[in-house]
């Protein structure tokens, strides 16, 4: 079992002692133990079956055993007995029947360590410089008078304490123990078995500790004869009693986190042996010696990683004291590397090698406890980093070997059969979901060999070497995979014959980085690399489009990728870094096709500028790539164990001889889903480009080549043998790449226009609705498309961008456009407030609202006209049908009916009574005039603004009385009384 999940975690042990206490019989059990939840702090030991007592070495995973030089802490933790202020007589606590004595502590507790006097002898008699290693500070015998520590001892077999100032007669581990005498004082504390006790009681108002302990000789180590051991507290109610086994440690095991590894995984090494936990207070680290030398050193390191012992007189090897020290066949790690493992650093471990000042001894493995009191160590750090690792060439099917306490464990690298390694599978989305523009649709690849640290959620990272990317490529863009000769130089001003070469390999054609191993090249500074990119002029001029040329737009752009270099050689500037490419030779005809200045990270996707593309034109022979940093980001060169993974790809997209250019690559960075799953997942989404946006390098900038959320984008439908294919390079277990891929068909829609309504009135809002997917842009923002405003644009007034329609509107087949007349100008689409707005993120659904003008200017925008009678039209000019066809949809022939007719709005009812009053000559001519005011302001009669005032002038004929009657008599219809004003206006009997 790996026991990852417990590392470096106090806050579980709450957990743990749920899990662990005993069901007890008697209520008041109960309540003593949620006193102790309540007054203790959490404990890093099992729980105890008593409620009040807690033994460091009870464990029913050891079966209660412990061994050698091991400290064992007791507590007492008694509500009876926690007061810190007043005095508390000392709690009843014996060790086979003899006094142990209890010390209370700041949290109320009361603590005792204890040992066995030989092994805690023979412990500190290795030390080779006091304070490291084993060291239980100095030694003293039962005999010592009270006067010295403030009190009695004399049921021991002796006893150690932490500081030797002021004391005499005090002895070391290798001489017998005698009396001390003295007066102790505060000095070096050189205890290093009990490293983290709690403070003891030092309130002026009671004893110390409150049994009047010298506080100098705190922690204090009480050491006893014993081949079993039996603590009993003998409270006010029933004794309470832990009895534990001195004898060889039950249990001890170890494992790794998985069956068979991947190259360049890390080996997580978990090893459970009690007897390594020496410190009851601490999480004890232990350094192993694996070559041809055995050696064990106990605390080279601390917990944290910085050097205790290492380094010094105080690195001492216990290989040959173990047996001295009560180790059986534990307490020796061995590794067999192999042709498999490889030995690493991490925070706990930071050095592969320890010293003892004179002897080095290489090829080391620390291991740590995961808390303190657990007996449970690993080889990994509070970041997931093991000091195990499987080697980057390792070859599949063979293993490694850890052996401890005699027992072997295999580490096999990869699999030789089948029925282990799994072949990887990606796919996109879950079946049931049709890719569609604007939206993100999931794509998962499972394959353990990526799994390298089971510890963490790995990442497909591109500038890590060992990853392996999922691509996706359209067209054919030019890319590293042909690339090679890569060197470095120290200066950018070194003539480039001096270059120090490195070696480069693109051992995955499908995903073309180039990785570069600089170990070929020495230790020191580079401002410049050079590298042949293994291709032609002829294969960037086919790539590239130049749009001096004619019927050619579009774009140009560079994706590069040099993280690698950011993270391994140190390069954190990137801001004066340029980059040429030279022609025929290393050198020759440079264009630089990136100036200083133009970056800003170690990772950009940059637009080339036509100049760049049109210099290359007249460009022949090899292409070489130089990328110069310059002194203000200068890179470092320092035995480097990882290689360098980088990208460095053109792309094009646009319009040659009306075909459509779209070349680029995309890299899936995918991430793992949790630890230990072999499942990493991602997002791809694209857009179609448009006449709007094909040429426009703001849209083009929206896509993500190198991403775990990939976004791409497409000019047309791909579908059959032209589908996408995203693919993935395998690494099998014969050490091949097999690609495996997964294909999907990419259909464009045809646009549906509709309209609310089917007939409207003056003045009425009219929602026009556009559905087509292909517009949807963005997969979580509203797209807007805009009115052309330009009155230069032969387009102006329709949706659309630098002269290219999308979608445009028309009364009476007239475009719905302004116009001037007499110096006044009159509105258009985009005057009335037109706006093309999706209906919600990813919708692909848009609307327009316009209300229905009474007045259009006429097609050569010399006059008004009257929109009455007229039907409604809307033009989409859609890029691609469902059929990849470019093509025009319009309102009226996608309906079976083209009764889009303006018509005009019911007279209201004081219009009406005003009629029928001026028949019935109750009013004047003149209040009648109001009623075809009316008609004028809405537009049912047109006139000039300029004769608006010359109607209550004319003399309106009888014969339109009978008219008004009939119409508010319902005699006859509105449109007709209307039509007869009109035709009053248009005879010139009302001069307008």
């Amino acid at each position: 079992m790996y026991y990852k999940f417990l590392r470096r975690t106090a806050t579980t042990m709450l957990f743990v002692i749920i899990q662990h206490i005993e069901i007890l019989n008697k209520i008041h059990y109960l309540l003593a133990i949620f006193s102790i939840i309540l007054l203790i702090p959490i404990m890093n030991a099992e729980a105890s079956s008593n409620p009040n007592l807690f033994v460091s070495a009870e464990n029913s995973q050891f079966n209660n055993h412990f061994s050698g030089s091991m400290v064992i802490e007791v507590v007492v933790s008694d509500p009876n007995i926690n007061d810190l202020d007043g005095v508390r007589g000392e709690p009843d606590v014996t060790l086979n029947g003899k006094s142990l004595r209890m010390v209370q502590t700041t949290d109320g507790s009361w603590y005792a360590y204890f040992a066995n006097v030989d092994k805690a002898k023979a412990a500190d008699s290795t030390v080779g410089l006091a304070g490291k290693g084993l060291d239980f500070g100095v030694f003293c015998s039962k005999d010592t008078t009270s006067s010295v520590f403030g009190i009695s001892l004399s049921e021991t077999d002796g006893f150690a304490v932490p500081k030797s100032a002021g004391l005499v007669d005090f002895t070391n581990g290798n001489s017998s123990i005698s009396p001390c005498t003295g007066s102790p004082t505060g000095s070096t504390n050189l205890n290093n078995v009990v490293r983290h006790p709690k403070s003891i009681n030092a309130n002026p108002n009671i004893p110390t500790g409150q049994i009047g302990l010298n506080s100098n000789a705190w922690p204090l180590i009480q050491l006893y004869s014993f081949n079993g051991v039996t603590i009993q507290y003998n409270s006010a109610g029933p004794s309470q009693e832990v009895s534990l086994e001195y004898d060889e440690i039950q249990n001890i095991s170890f494992s790794v986190d998985r069956d068979f590894y991947p190259k360049n995984a890390e080996v997580f090494l978990t090893v459970n042996d009690f007897q390594l936990n020496q410190d009851p207070t601490d999480q004890d680290s232990w350094t192993f010696g694996i070559g041809s030398s055995p050696s064990t050193f106990y605390q080279a390191y601390d917990n944290s990683g910085f050097s205790s012992a290492n380094g010094g007189t105080g690195l001492v090897n216990l290989i040959p004291h173990l047996s001295t020290l009560g180790f059986e066949n534990n307490g020796k790690l061995s590794v067999n590397l192999g042709s498999v493992i490889e030995l690493q650093s991490n925070n706990e471990q930071p050095a592969t090698s320890v010293s003892d000042g004179s002897q080095t001894f290489s090829e080391i493995l620390t291991l740590v406890e995961d808390r303190s009191n657990s007996g449970i160590f690993d080889n990994a750090d509070h970041s997931d980093q093991s000091t195990l690792g499987i080697l980057a060439n390792a070859p599949r099917g063979q293993t490694g070997s850890v052996e401890y306490n005699k027992q072997l464990l295999s580490i096999l690298s990869g699999s030789s059969t089948a029925t282990i390694s799994l072949a990887p599978t990606l796919t996109i989305g879950d079946g049931s979901q049709s890719l569609k523009p604007g939206t993100k649709i999931p794509i998962i690849l499972v394959d353990s060999d990526q799994n390298f640290n089971s510890g963490l959620r790995d990442n497909l990272d591109a500038f890590r070497d060992s990853s392996i990317l999922p691509t996706l490529k359209i067209g054919n863009p030019i890319t590293l995979e042909n690339a090679s000769d890569v060197d470095f130089f120290t200066l950018s001003t070194d003539l480039l014959t001096s270059g120090k070469s490195a070696n480069s390999s693109v051992p995955d054609k499908n995903s073309a980085r180039l990785i570069i191993n600089t170990s070929p090249v020495s230790n020191g500074t580079f401002e410049k690399i050079s590298l042949n990119l293994g291709i032609s002029a002829s294969d960037l001029k086919s790539l590239f489009i130049d749009t001096s040329l004619s019927n050619s737009d579009g774009t140009n752009w560079l994706n590069y990728d040099l993280r690698s270099f950011a993270n391994d050689l140190k390069i954190s500037d990137f801001t004066k870094t340029s980059m040429t490419l030279s022609f025929g030779s290393l050198g020759a005809s440079p264009v630089t096709i990136i100036n200083s200045g133009a970056l800003s990270s170690p990772k950009g996707f940059i637009q080339l500028d036509n100049s760049v593309i049109q210099s290359i034109s007249g460009k022949s022979g090899t292409v070489y790539l130089v990328i110069t940093f310059d002194s203000n980001g200068k890179g470092t060169i320092s035995s480097e164990v990882n290689s360098q993974p980088i990208i460095f790809d053109f792309f094009s997209f646009g319009i040659v001889n009306s075909n459509d250019v779209n070349n680029a690559i995309y890299r899936f960075e995918l991430e793992e889903t949790s630890d230990n799953s072999s499942i990493f997942d991602g997002t791809i989404e694209y857009s179609f480009a448009n006449q709007l946006n094909i040429f426009d390098p703001l849209f083009i900038q929206t896509i993500q080549p190198i991403d775990d959320q990939i976004k791409f984008i497409l000019l047309d439908r791909l579908v059959g043998d032209k589908g996408i294919s995203v693919s993935y390079s395998d690494l099998d277990k014969v050490g091949v790449f097999t690609t495996t891929s997964t294909k999907s068909n990419i259909n464009t829609t045809s646009g549906i226009l509709s309209t609310d309504s089917q007939s409207y009135r003056f003045g009425q809002p009219v929602t026009i609705t556009l559905h087509d997917p292909d517009l949807n842009l963005k997969n979580d923002l509203v797209d807007i498309y805009s009115v052309i405003n330009d009155p230069n644009s032969k387009n102006v007034d329709t949706v659309g961008k630098d002269g290219s329609i999308l979608l445009e509107v028309l009364f009476k087949d007239i475009r719905y456009k302004r116009c001037t007349i007499n110096g006044v100008e009159h509105m258009g689409l985009d005057t009335a407030g037109f706006i093309l707005t999706e209906t919600g993120p990813n919708t692909g659904t848009f609307e327009g609202i316009i209300k229905i003008p009474t007045t259009i200017c006429n097609k050569s925008g010399t006059e008004l006209i009257t929109s009455a009678g007229g039907n409604l039209d809307v033009k989409y000019y859609d890029s691609r049908d469902v059929f990849g066809n470019a093509n025009i949809f319009s309102l009226l022939k996608s309906k079976s009916t083209t009764s889009f007719l303006v018509s005009n709005p019911e007279i209201p009812n004081w219009v009406k009574n005003n009629a029928k009053s001026w028949s019935s000559t109750i009013i004047s001519d003149s209040e009648f005039i109001d009623g075809i005011e009316y008609f004028i302001e809405e537009g049912f009669i047109v006139i000039s603004p300029t004769d608006h005032s010359s109607i209550n002038e004319q003399k309106i004929p009888n014969w339109l009385k009978n008219n008004a009657k009939w119409c508010a008599d319902n005699q006859i219809s509105d449109e007709d009384f209307v039509k007869s004003i009109q035709y009053l206006v248009t005879k010139g009997i009302i001069r307008i």
